[in-house]
């Protein structure tokens, strides 16, 4: 018969042994990690900014439920069609940045500039937290970046978190190319001018001085000129009117505009038959719904009135309205041609 005996002895060896094996495997177990699917989807693929303006892509990432976050963004190898780098890309440029909000309810150029700041920034950068892509355009011009129709460039954006990293990959950057101010008259890809002017959006009430028949779109041609800076400092916006002789008209005529609110400028003055302004660039300052802006905050409005009685007796508002936007820090002069007759406002 055979005996077995109980070693306590032996037991606890082998208890011993087994907290051991089970600390050694604990060291080895890995923290819990992120994980990175292929799920990250970018709506835009295919960036079309336009030069001197800044342009922002934002909530064109989509991250689905295979990815962890937070996700760490990172713009890679950007190169040219032929897969050349394109070194300007890493350069910074002065940008102007908000550091207060803007409301349009500002008092004064030093308001709204101490608001502001200049910071350096690469032309083209992906944020680094949200993946949206900022162009600042504002700094950019054909002279160094490629425009259209030049084939732009490509670029990747490298995408991470603690379970690895992962590339979204051939982004195409196409520029077009300036048009300091809207409406343009600039083709987008030739830069060339169709026409040297543009015309206003509405028109009411207003009749022809020597025909008296109803004026339209047609009857009034609008000119932006860029002026020859006066190194005071300020920038200005000018608004001036001609008739088809050329000479000035008095912009007194037009008596029911409301010329304080006409657009966020400050110290309007009247010379020479215009009306100067000191303004900041660009025009609007920023996309949000403003007393001076329509179309979401993307255009700047003016409206010119005047009142007359009319064919019996009754007193009528007649106007034009132009919307309108400039992106070129200067200053600038809008000239309103009548190049048929000028308006009746007796």
């Amino acid at each position: 018969m055979n005996i077995k005996f109980y070693n306590p002895l032996k037991q606890v060896a082998l208890f011993g042994l087994g907290l051991f094996v089970l600390a050694s495997c604990k060291k080895n177990i890995p923290d819990d990690i992120d994980s990175l699917g292929q799920d990250i989807v970018y709506s835009n693929n295919e960036i079309t900014p336009i030069l001197g303006r800044n342009t922002f892509y934002s909530n064109i990432v989509s991250i689905g439920e295979n990815t962890s976050q937070p996700l760490t963004f990172k713009l890679v190898n950007i190169r040219d069609i032929d897969g050349q780098p394109a070194t300007i890309f890493n350069d910074k440029f002065p940008v102007t940045i908000w550091k207060e909000s803007y409301t349009g309810n500002e008092k004064s150029i030093a308001e709204i500039e101490s608001k502001r700041k200049i910071e350096y920034r690469p032309i083209l950068e992906v944020l680094e937290h949200s993946g949206n892509i900022n162009f600042w355009g504002q700094s950019a011009n054909s002279s160094f970046v490629k425009a259209q129709p030049d084939s732009g460039y490509v670029f990747d954006i490298e995408v991470s978190n603690s379970g690895g990293r992962r590339y979204i990959r051939d982004f195409k950057l196409k520029p077009f190319r300036e048009r300091p101010y809207e409406p343009s008259i600039v083709d987008p890809i030739t830069g060339l001018s169709i026409l040297p002017y543009t015309w206003p959006q509405t028109v009411r009430n207003m009749q022809g001085s020597r025909t008296k028949l109803v004026m339209s779109s047609s009857d009034i041609n609008i000119y932006f000129n860029k002026l020859e800076s006066k190194g005071q400092g300020t920038k200005t916006l000018t608004i001036s009117f001609l008739d088809s002789l050329n000479n000035p008209i008095d912009p007194v005529k037009f008596n029911a505009t409301n010329w304080d609110k006409l657009l966020h400028g400050f110290n309007h003055r009247f010379e020479n038959k215009k009306v100067i302004y000191d303004v900041a660039y660009p025009i609007p300052l920023t996309p949000i719904e403003t007393e001076y802006t329509i179309g979401g905050g993307n255009y700047a409005y003016m409206q010119f009135k005047y009142r007359r009685k009319g064919d019996f007796g009754n007193l009528e508002d007649c106007y034009f309205g132009f919307y309108y936007a400039i992106y070129e820090e200067g200053d600038w002069e809008i000239q309103f041609r009548f190049p048929h007759e000028s308006p009746l406002f007796d």
